[in-house]
């Protein structure tokens, strides 16, 4: 029996579909500037059918468009599921927000991280140094296992004391993942498919790669500087591996909508099929901890758990692959309309995706992209939608913003140069080129870098080799002193198929003890000023 639209459905959906008019030559656009292939996406109510906009391609070689059933890989957006999975543990009284994650995992017991509780983790206060390095390598692959995920979380030094600051910290849901399989006492995979998404009818979604015969899943991109694309390996984050509750699900625009419309609908009702409480879910989405980089301002952006909250007008920007980009943003909505906004974005090489929710009006719009482009077009598409939602008409230069952003995404490697060439102190190595040679391993002897004898152009020198992989080897040219670099151009980055890193990350300094090498120093987080020490063994 067909259902029908009530007027007021009727009336939100013909909204919908203005926005989406209005917006379709700015998201293509934007899609052009970022080089970013593919887009789907989704804006819902509470209530009747979604609108959908499909932009692009899965797959470009072969002229494959997006629909509502595409998978894409959405990263980040896994923490919401997350938080929803740690909420239904909470109902089933196996667990408390504040319950140590000690109490749950043996192996923390004694260790100071593991004090930090379920709320610290969920909502990234722990101040924990964010490490990712060390298990995101070229190419989407994964430079360490599941099982030492949990002993890497476990060594992670402070940047702030606890709970004081914002730090993005994928370990922390790594954590959470292996408390949810302890408690559980079944695998996260298993556990979100059997509580999470088959109650929810969500038949595409999975926390591994879909099935090989799968006829609707997108490939993954990154652009070169000239925004022709290369074609990158899909994510391999799964719930096999590390890093499994930070970012392994991959799913479609219908199912996401089925899931977050439940998750609205569960701030005032309560997500029965869950069996989740209103309360749940309002603590799910309530302030835990302000945003870092948040001005003083009236106007909240905080982080709650495995989500952003931003009070309009306001800019919606910190937590996405956009962040840093430009130095000034569009303000969406106005005092007139200063709604709340639940976000969160998921961004990795060859996916990025945008998930907004505004409860007062009971909507949402989801953009799901098939690329880590010049800047994040998801985010943008998602903010586009947004200012027509909100305003009836799109007054803002989104495209201006998104070319910006977009060249300074691709002079990043640039920029890093010529950081470099200010910093450097004309010196000579100290040592034979030999002496730096060997291997030196990360405190947890999870992680090491091998230092060998190179020749490259006719010349002998010496590389690094992230785990001892050949496909993670680089060139290191001396830089000053005891330091070496190892830094590439924008376009030999895209085909490593690696992240644009901060400037330390490139900087490894041998450290000498009696005229030998003894260890080295690899500032490969920005969030530890000091760095690492790796020592020879």
């Amino acid at each position: 029996m067909t259902q029908v639209a009530t007027q007021k459905e009727e009336d939100e959906m013909a909204s919908h579909r203005d926005a989406i008019r209005q917006a379709k030559a700015i998201i293509d656009e934007i899609c052009n500037v970022s080089g970013t292939p593919g887009l789907a996406i989704g804006i819902f109510n509470l209530e009747g059918p979604s609108v959908s906009s499909f932009h692009g391609f899965r797959d470009v070689s072969q002229g494959l468009r997006p629909d509502q059933d595409t998978v894409f890989n959405i990263g980040s957006l896994c923490k919401g599921f997350t938080a929803a999975a740690v909420a239904c543990l909470v109902a089933d009284g196996k667990v408390s927000w504040d319950d140590r994650i000690d109490t749950h995992l043996h192996h923390l017991h004694g260790r100071d991280n593991g004090a930090f509780t379920l709320r610290d983790l969920l909502s990234h206060r722990t101040g924990l140094c964010r490490s990712d390095a060390l298990f995101i390598g070229s190419d989407n692959r994964l430079l360490v296992t599941k099982s030492q995920g949990l002993e890497i979380f476990a060594s992670l030094d402070p940047s702030s004391p606890p709970r004081q600051n914002f730090f993005y910290n994928n370990f922390g849901y790594h954590a959470l993942g292996c408390v949810i399989e302890h408690v559980s006492g079944t695998g996260f995979g298993e556990f979100m498919r059997k509580r999470i998404f088959e109650p929810l009818d969500m038949s595409r979604t999975f926390t591994k790669l879909p099935p090989k015969d799968d006829g609707d899943t997108s490939l993954a991109y990154m652009p070169y500087y000239n925004r022709q694309l290369r074609t990158v390996p899909t994510p391999q984050i799964s719930s096999d591996t590390v890093a499994f509750a930070a970012g392994s699900i991959r799913s479609c625009v219908r199912d996401l909508v089925r899931f977050y419309r439940f998750l609205l609908r569960g701030l005032k009702l309560g997500f029965q099929e869950l069996g989740l409480s209103s309360d749940h879910v309002a603590t799910i989405f309530g302030a835990v901890i302000p945003l870092h980089g948040s001005p003083t301002t009236l106007r909240e952006r905080s982080y709650a758990m495995g989500w952003a909250r931003t009070q309009l007008p306001n800019n919606i920007n910190l937590i996405s692959g956009n962040a840093g980009l430009l130095d000034t943003w569009p303000v969406i909505g106005t005092t007139n309309n200063g709604r709340l906004v639940l976000h969160h974005t998921g961004n990795n090489i060859g996916c990025s995706s945008t998930i907004y929710l505004l409860p007062e009006m009971d909507t949402g719009v989801i953009a799901l992209g098939n690329a880590l482009g010049h800047c994040d077009a998801a985010d943008w598409a998602a903010q586009v939608l947004l200012e027509a939602l909100l305003e009836g008409s799109i007054e803002s230069p989104f495209t201006k913003y998104a070319t910006t952003a977009a060249s300074n995404g691709r002079s990043a490697m640039d920029r890093v140069q010529k950081a470099l060439d200010k910093q450097r102190k004309p010196s000579q190595p100290s040592l034979n080129l030999e002496q730096y040679t060997g291997v030196f391993w990360h405190k947890t002897k999870t992680f090491y870098l091998k230092i060998k004898l190179q020749t490259f152009e006719h010349k002998e020198g010496i590389s690094v080799k992230f785990q001892g992989l050949d496909e993670e080897e680089y060139t290191l040219h001396h830089y000053h002193y005891d330091t070496f670099v190892f830094n590439e151009t924008f376009d030999q980055t895209v085909s490593r198929g690696q992240w644009c890193r901060p400037l330390g990350f490139y900087k490894i300094e041998f450290i000498e003890e009696g005229k030998t090498v003894s260890s080295l120093r690899w500032t490969f987080d920005d969030t530890e000023v000091q760095g690492q020490i790796f020592k020879r063994l």
